[in-house]
């Protein structure tokens, strides 16, 4: 009975393979069932779970990144409990700092890592090293926990979101170091350039230096975040990367207006510069991308580009070959370049076989024809012979009558 089954069945239900199955069908309510809240309790399921950010701050002494940050996130950042690294040291420092933000029940962990001593030397080739190792140590401790028992509970991930880098307002092009920091950079990490003290260049220098900067990123084949990472899902993001790199400044101080409002900025003999103003710096459109625009995507980057490239480059350093299945994102483009790649080396294979059977059809006509060549020969030969033979016997028969 069930062979009869499958066979009245056959051809009817194909194999849908592993990870797929049958499309669904529409099956309407006929009451209220509840799945409006869905979203209301991931909501809340999410806010319950503090977020995590980890920015790295990468630039020269003396380019203000401390009183940015305190002004980037609007609190003071500055820990006490952190000794301070000397000014002469000879090493790059890497100095990770962890607070908690709260804002309307949403929990943000904040961790700046901080590289105090970079660029601070005449000699400084050697300066972005301890960066990139602090780095690949991150992948490191991840790929370990991964691979542990403790998995399911749950990994803290001190991988690096974003690196913001910091280039000296000089106005002109980039300098060397800039240049091969930001190479090796881009390679492990998502980096978002910014000019520092953006308030010491008018406008118009500001866009030229602007102009320059995007032009050496795109000479060298340097990519910097957004710009460099497409994505669909993103709002009003392209309005953001038009001020790429971002002009930007800190300041700890509030000043007042000649209107009497109070704003943070800075206070000049020829004006006040506004940290929130747009038409002063970025701040406000690099505060919109980091935290209201790309939050996410920055913590998916770090995890689904920088960190499968390093856990790629580690395996396959182990010996490990590509493997794909069909849950895989790319398995179709994969099967697609796979079957190109087969039926190139089958229309080889095939020219080869072809070519091999001419040869061996040539090769076998030559032997053929020798051979029907040296048959022709030995006949002519026996014939020759036999001529002779008859000549000489009627010669014989002459002779005895």
């Amino acid at each position: 009975m069930p062979l009869e089954h499958a066979l009245q069945t056959r051809g009817l239900f194909p194999d849908l393979g592993p990870y797929k199955h049958a499309p669904a069908r529409a099956a309407p309510l006929n009451r209220p069932l509840g799945m409006d809240q869905l979203p209301r309790q991931r909501h809340l399921k999410t806010k319950r779970t503090p977020f995590r950010l980890n920015i790295m701050v990468v630039g020269e002494t003396g380019l203000g990144k401390s009183t940015f940050m305190n002004t980037l996130f609007c609190t003071d950042l500055n820990d006490t409990s952190v000794p301070k690294v000397p000014q002469d040291t000879k090493t790059v420092e890497i100095t990770p700092i962890h607070f908690e933000l709260e804002e309307e029940g949403v929990n943000l962990n904040l961790c700046l890592v901080d590289t105090p001593g970079f660029g601070d030397r005449l000699n400084r080739t050697d300066d972005v090293q301890p960066i990139l190792e602090y780095i690949d140590k991150q992948y490191a401790l991840y790929y370990e926990a991964e691979r542990s028992s403790e998995f399911r509970r749950g990994i803290v991930d001190t991988r690096i979101h974003a690196c913001l880098y910091f280039i000296a307002p000089t106005g002109h092009s980039l300098k060397d170091l800039d240049i091969e920091t930001l190479k090796e950079l881009s390679t492990q990490v998502t980096v978002i350039p910014v000019i520092a003290k953006g308030d010491t260049m008018t406008q118009e220098e500001k866009l030229q230096f602007k102009k320059t900067i995007l032009e050496d990123l795109e000479y060298h084949n340097i990519p910097v975040y957004p710009s460099a990472y497409p994505d669909d899902d993103r709002d009003d993001v392209q309005e953001l990367v038009q001020h790429i790199p971002f002009a930007v400044m800190g300041s700890d101080s509030i000043v007042d207006l000649p209107n009497g409002k109070k704003v943070r900025g800075r206070a000049y003999r020829w004006g006040t510069v506004e940290v929130e103003n747009p038409e002063h710096c970025d701040m406000v459109h690099l505060r919109q991308l980091i935290m209201i625009q790309c939050l996410h995507e920055l913590s998916d980057l770090s995890h689904d580009h920088h960190y499968h490239g390093y856990r790629t480059r580690l395996l396959r350093s182990q010996g490990r070959t590509d493997s794909f299945m069909k849950c895989d994102e790319n398995y179709d483009e994969q099967m697609e370049q796979l079957k190109n790649e087969n039926d190139q080396a089958m229309s080889q294979r095939e020219e080869e076989i072809r070519q091999q059977f001419v040869q061996l059809v040539q090769t076998t006509e030559d032997d053929l024809r020798r051979r029907e060549q040296e048959l022709q020969e030995k006949r002519d030969k026996m014939m020759s012979d036999l001529e002779e033979q008859q000549r000489q016997i009627a010669q014989l028969e002459q002779e005895l009558n």
